[in-house]
């Protein structure tokens, strides 16, 4: 229909009311129709005037008035209808006309190109506000709990398996192997395809701790914590030496989930998180071996093992010394079987003619060579096989002497020590002072016996109570020629020569000594003095025979570096700054350092006697001023130090001495307090393992 300006009005008044309350209702839809509104008024208004000016509204193809003509006759080119379809044919006749098409709410025009739609719509109004939120509802009423699930399947055990692991590449001087796993089939055992982890404890090799480096740059973050709850952790700590005297090791495993308050999916097992704990723990077990002073002889005072010889080994057997009713005879103790310490029976007349008077017999292969005082004959070198259990007598220095009294030394045998196929030591042939004691040796290839030297011409002695030491090919000990005094000598076996390697004290007949000898590759390390400095710690290099003072330990007086022992590229021994006493001390050879170890009696002497090397522990006698003296041990890997064991309780000196070592366990003489006698005592690790 055609809109006529009567009653244009209305109609238009009516379609944008329309659009302002259909706004006003919808406060979320923005003002773009009342805009659109707006603008048709505009147009309305522009195409009115336009009309006006140039229509004199006698249009003759106009409706007329009549109220039944749905055709509204006006000056205004707009028409109304219902929709598109309603349209009429865009020709010459409707060019430029509006029409209004009340179906899309929107207006078209007659173009050249057809009939166009009018785009009224205006920018894009702002955001509305949003409304305020309306009261949160009241709770509802819990409903009723569900019925109980079934019960989940058992879930699956952890275990741990040790076994020895012997060396190799896993634990180049053997070890102990640890396997942990789930058990995955249930069977109560942890199979091949179960082990998850595997561990190795390896025995420490014979090396000493280095300095320590500097401290590295730091690392970078770590990984992020676990990806599940169920990622299974394993933690490995120490025992005390309270719980595990000798060592050990205590495994933790649990899940990483927070149990009792921790935190889960960190990395981290904590306290609260640890579901198994295995711990292995080492003890030291201190077990008298032999009761000599109880079982033999008719009265148990002055028998036992006698208290200051040294132990032998051959084999798995350990000779020693006892006193039997105040005879000196050979013990033989087999350490594979345990059986009671036997006596070795000694050639010629059997009784309380024939003693075993060495202090310090000598085993080579199946052959233990020592001293002994044989009836008729004396003091002589005799020898025992072990594998036919017979005893003879070697050679006799003093054919000429057969006094029956021990206190004759003419055939006297003393510092046995074995090189190859020969046994050399220390023999006197002199009937009285000054006992004509040199450098002998014994060749068991063709059983002859003789005097390599006589250093100290004339029937003097030249060595007294010499320490022999081996390097290669050539003997080192202390003798004196006696112009010199006692100096550091040498004797090479290849060619039978002997010379003075070494003149210290450079002042005229004064003792330069050289005691304790210790080899350690080409060098000789031993006490010694220059007349200046007192006894301290001094090295002769033997690839180009120079000599010289290592440590000036006690600058004002003897430092004593005694009982020195090599571990690896380190000495430790027993030396005095003046200060502290008497205690351990170690010299690091690869920067020529020197420092005391341990304090063990503080303003004291806490000695250090007896020093035996056994894997990364230090064996030696020790006394901290309360328990007496008695056994102790140094661990180089931790720098730790305490004692083993007191053997004869409380203040007493159980006085251990002469540490032997046979596989893992370490043999010594001890007195317990019983009878004041010495016995024969052993030193073990037992090793448990407990599953909490």
């Amino acid at each position: 229909m055609w809109i006529r300006s009567a009653r244009a009005w209305p109609i238009l008044e009516e379609l944008f009311c329309g659009i302002v309350k259909k706004a006003s209702g919808y406060r979320d839809i923005m003002r773009k129709e009342a805009i659109a509104g707006l603008l048709i008024l505009i147009m309305l208004a522009a195409i009115g005037g336009y009309v006006i000016m140039n229509n004199d509204g006698n249009e003759p193809n106009l409706p007329d008035d009549d109220d039944n003509n749905n055709e509204i006759s006006d000056e205004w080119d707009v028409y109304y209808v219902d929709s598109g379809d309603d349209l009429p044919a865009c020709g010459s006749a409707t060019l430029g006309r509006l029409y209004y098409v009340a179906s899309t709410a929107g207006f078209e025009t007659c173009t050249s190109a057809g009939w166009a739609f009018v785009d009224l719509t205006g920018p894009a109004g702002p955001v509305g506000v949003n409304g305020t939120d309306g009261v949160d509802g009241a709770d509802g009423v819990n409903g009723t709990d569900g019925a109980s699930g079934a019960d989940g399947t058992n879930g699956l055990s952890a275990l741990a398996v040790t076994s020895m692991e012997s060396a190799g590449s896993n634990c180049a001087d053997g070890g102990l192997k640890i396997e942990v796993g789930v058990d995955g089939n249930s069977n109560g055992s942890l199979d091949e395809d179960e082990v998850d982890h595997t561990q190795y404890i390896c025995n420490g090799a014979n090396g000493a701790n280095g300095q320590d480096g500097q401290n590295g740059q730091e690392g970078s973050d770590g990984d992020d914590g676990s990806a599940s709850p169920n990622t299974m952790l394993t933690s490995i700590s120490t025992p005390t030496l309270q719980a595990c005297s000798s060592g050990g090791r205590i495994i933790n495993q649990g899940l990483d989930n927070g149990d009792g308050g921790g935190t889960a999916q960190n990395g981290i097992l904590e306290s609260v998180e640890i579901d198994y704990t295995t711990t292995y723990c080492s003890n030291f077990v201190t077990t008298r071996i032999t009761d000599v002073a109880k079982n033999i002889g008719s009265s148990p005072w002055g028998n036992g093992v006698y208290g200051w010889s040294n132990l032998a080994t051959m084999g798995t057997s350990v000779y020693f010394s006892g006193t039997q009713d105040g005879n000196y005879v050979l013990y033989e103790y087999d350490t594979v079987s345990g059986s009671k310490a036997r006596e070795v029976e000694l050639p010629g007349i059997s009784g309380i003619g024939n003693q075993f008077t060495s202090s310090q017999p000598v085993a080579k292969e199946t052959t233990l060579f020592f001293e002994g005082f044989i009836d008729g004959v004396g003091r002589s070198l005799l020898a025992y096989e072990s594998t036919n259990e017979t005893t003879w007598v070697v050679a006799d220095l003093c054919p000429t002497s057969t006094s029956t009294g021990s206190s004759n030394y003419c055939g006297q045998v003393d510092d046995l020590i074995v090189m190859g196929s020969k046994v050399f030591f220390t023999g006197t042939t002199g009937i009285s002072y000054p006992w004509n004691e040199e450098l002998w040796v014994h060749d068991t290839t063709n059983d002859s016996t003789w005097q390599v030297v006589d250093i100290n011409s004339g029937g003097n002695s030249g060595i007294q109570s010499a320490e022999y030491a081996v390097m290669g090919s050539r003997l080192y000990f202390e003798a004196s020629d006696g112009i010199n005094g006692f100096e550091l000598w040498a004797h090479e076996t290849t060619n039978d020569s002997t010379w003075q390697a070494a003149d210290i004290n450079s002042n005229s007949g004064s003792n330069g000594a050289a005691n304790d000898i210790t080899v350690m590759g080409t060098r000789l390390y031993f006490e010694a003095s220059d007349g200046i400095n007192g006894f301290e710690l001094w090295a002769h290099e033997t690839t180009n025979a120079s000599t010289w003072q290592v440590a000036d330990i006690y600058s004002v007086g003897h430092g004593y570096a005694n009982d020195i022992t090599v571990m690896g590229t380190r000495l430790y021994f027993e030396a005095t700054d003046g200060n502290s006493g008497n205690e351990l001390w170690a010299h690091e050879t690869t920067n020529d350092s020197t420092w005391q170890v341990a304090d063990i009696n503080s303003g004291s002497n806490g000695n250090a006697d007896d020093i035996t090397v056994m894997g990364t522990r230090l064996y030696f006698r020790a006394n901290d001023g309360i328990s007496g003296n008695e056994v102790w041990v140094h661990d180089t890997t931790n720098d730790s130090t305490w004692q083993v064991a007191d053997i004869c309780a409380g203040s007493c000196n159980s006085n251990a001495n002469n540490f032997v070592t046979i596989g893992s366990q370490i043999y010594f003489i001890a007195d317990d307090g019983y009878f004041f006698d010495n016995e024969l005592w052993m030193i073990g690790i037992e090793h448990t393992i407990t599953y909490d």
